[in-house]
């Protein structure tokens, strides 16, 4: 199924309320809730696909694996979470966005930290610490993304996480020289009011990405609402990680309990069977069943068989 558009044609129709996905099946339940977009996250692929924390220890190769899989599989736009670039040149961040728009990626974030993401950034280090790079490198970076991506429909999302460090007028002046240098999307890490969306939105052109808004005590951070009319129409979150855990430990546990599997198969998942999941697929049962009777029909005319 062809992209009816890229998505930062749809970002500039409508706000896009955007969860982080994994793998094809977390993609697939996104794609069935009717969101319109997915991200790619790093995190939720490193503790799948490998089991590790999100400290840069997934590689660009297994990113662009499952951006692959998952662009191939679901009709909806991919953001791809690019980190630093997956390396500390130009030259890295040019070949990872090269990548990630041949396997079908729409947009792709570039980051200015560096490729150091375990203890330096930690919690007990305190926010502060985030390492970034210096200005220079980050928009050199940038530039090598905007070049890599002007023949491709994937977009370039200018992300900064120099707020915590270095303060939030250096973050702001970073995605002002980044939109200059051709990004038409930005996104500033550690966003936490509506004031300062209203100073990004007054000085940077373009889209603006909030990123992961979560909730505190029943309080969402911001009302999406007010952040679509400063133009932030692409919002992330995580959801999908929790959902999925939790889904697979009520079944798991309901069957032990019972040592046998009624619960889970006379579970009604809010009224959609196994099979509409399976068949719903980009590709599913009946396509690959028709493709195959349309092969063994041309062969066996081409053999001289009826």
């Amino acid at each position: 199924m062809e992209k009816l558009t890229t998505l930062e044609k749809l970002a500039t129709s409508e706000q896009l309320f955007v969860p982080c996905v994994w793998d094809c099946m977390s993609a697939k339940a996104a794609e069935l809730t009717g969101f319109k977009a997915m991200l790619l996250s790093t995190a939720a692929v490193s503790y799948s696909l490998i089991g590790r924390p999100d400290i840069g220890l997934i590689s660009v190769t297994e990113m662009v694996r499952a951006c692959d899989n998952i662009a191939d599989y679901s009709s909806l736009p991919v953001i791809v979470d690019g980190d630093e670039g997956f390396g500390d040149s130009p030259a890295n961040v040019y070949r990872t966005c090269r990548l990630f728009a041949k396997a079908g990626a729409k947009a792709i974030t570039i980051d200015d930290q560096t490729g150091i993401r375990g203890y330096e950034r930690s919690v007990e280090q305190g926010p502060e610490a985030c390492p970034v790079v210096d200005r220079e490198l980050y928009l050199a970076k940038i530039a090598a993304a905007v070049e890599a991506l002007r023949d491709t429909d994937c977009a370039l999302i200018a992300r900064t996480c120099a707020k915590t460090r270095l303060g939030f007028d250096e973050a702001l002046e970073r995605l002002r020289a980044a939109t200059e240098l051709g990004a038409r999307i930005t996104m500033m890490i550690g966003l936490c009011s509506l004031e300062e969306c209203r100073k990004i939105a007054a000085a940077i052109p373009g889209i603006k990405m909030y990123p992961d808004v979560v909730s505190r005590n029943g309080v969402p951070d911001v009302e999406l609402s007010d952040i679509d009319a400063l133009g932030f129409k692409l919002v992330s979150m995580h959801y999908l990680e929790k959902g999925a855990m939790y889904g697979m430990l009520d079944y798991g546990r309901n069957n032990i309990a019972a040592k046998n599997t009624v619960y889970s198969d006379d579970h009604d998942m809010g009224g959609m069977t196994g099979r509409e999941i399976w068949d719903s697929c980009t590709y599913g049962h009946r396509w690959w069943f028709d493709l195959e009777k349309r092969c063994h029909d041309a062969g066996r005319a081409a053999s001289g068989g009826k």
